[in-house]
């Protein structure tokens, strides 16, 4: 009687728990910033029931069972599954997720996945950027973007030709430069550090460069900094390297006395007499390409700090780079670039909005 009594109340309190609904409610954040994630999908599992974050990433759900399983979605993000036991705010921190965050792309209307527009979209990554090194911006798109040609100016910090499928218009080649969502030239990208920028998207059809109206036509290089880190401490990173450009293979010439034997092979053979009448005071001469090329030095500086608290993320970071012109060497050709970068974000205040 006794077992039958137990059994009873046991069928009975598991009947209430799956009959019982509560209101769920919590904030979801991103695992590397801290920073709350707007938009985030909340789903209970095999319903249609759930919502949105908002501007904190503040989420609420009303008449939720016991037991059920919420679904966190956010684009960028891995999926997290929560199962729900009872009323008590919930605090969801989402991991990037690597491979989808690859194939995230900014374009004038905000961001896409890549798979969506993949011939019309190239991606250059931190990663790509910071193994080059290149000197100026735009050297790191030169055969990492299909479909862009990169042609060098030859000097030293001189502003390179950058086409997007061929040559698209008589008036200009320039493509439209965007940097943190404020037009700009490309003249202006060597004020950049190669090293403080988080990604490069490079807009080449139509649809993609819409917003940009008849500007778009020649394409758009969209370059997104690097910004702070919420609620982390600060993170300081010097970076410095030093180099020697020289010039890899110089034209086959003739030394002084094979042309002097050139020429007077050609007198003889017209009937004139030998120009050169002793050979062996001429010697080799002098090899204008050594006197022309020169062994010439680059090297670069930077200094960065990156953190923030609750209510301010900041990355700062200052740069200097001195490149020798192999044309001369450095004291014929040289470029020297100072750069600074401050990116800093402010939550003046919380917004919350209801619909």
């Amino acid at each position: 009687m006794i077992t039958k009594f137990l059994s009873f109340l046991i069928l009975l309190s598991t009947t209430l728990a799956i009959g019982q609904t509560i209101n769920v409610k919590g904030t979801v954040k991103d695992s590397e910033s801290g920073q709350p994630l707007i938009g985030v999908n909340v789903i209970v599992k095999n319903t249609s029931k759930g919502a949105s974050t908002d501007f904190d990433g503040n989420f609420s759900i009303d008449a939720v069972g016991i037991n059920s399983v919420l679904v966190f979605s956010y684009v960028g993000f891995q999926n997290q599954e929560v199962k729900v036991f009872n009323d008590q705010p919930m605090t969801i921190v989402l991991k990037e997720d690597a491979e989808a965050l690859g194939e995230i792309v900014v374009i004038g209307y905000g961001t896409q996945k890549v798979t969506d527009v993949s011939g019309a979209i190239s991606t250059v990554k931190s990663e790509t950027i910071e193994n080059l090194k290149p000197l100026r911006v735009e050297e790191a798109l030169q055969g990492n973007a299909s479909g862009v040609a990169v042609v060098q100016g030859g000097a030293p910090g001189s502003k390179p030709t950058v086409l997007i499928r061929g040559i698209p218009s008589f008036t200009g080649t320039d493509p439209v430069v965007i940097i943190d969502g404020v037009p700009q030239t490309l003249d202006d990208l060597n004020s950049i550090n190669s090293a403080d920028i988080q990604s490069i998207n490079i807009l080449k059809d139509a649809a993609s460069t819409a917003i940009y109206g008849v500007k778009g036509g020649n394409g758009v290089i969209v370059v997104t900094t690097k910004g702070g880190r919420s609620n982390e401490k600060t993170e300081f990173s010097f970076n410095t390297y030093t180099g020697i450009q020289s010039v890899d293979r110089k034209i086959g010439l003739l030394n002084a006395s094979e042309y002097a034997t050139i020429i007077n092979e050609g007198s003889a053979v017209s009937g004139g007499n030998l120009i050169f009448s002793d050979l062996s005071t001429l010697g080799v001469g002098t090899d204008w390409q050594d006197e022309i090329f020169k062994d010439a030095p680059v090297t670069s500086y930077t200094l960065s700090a990156r953190g923030g608290s609750d209510k301010v993320g900041y990355f700062l970071s200052t740069g200097y780079l001195r490149q020798g012109g192999i044309v001369g060497g450095m004291d014929k050709s040289n470029f020297n670039r100072l750069n600074v970068t401050a990116n800093i974000d402010f939550q003046l205040t919380s917004i919350e909005v209801s619909i």
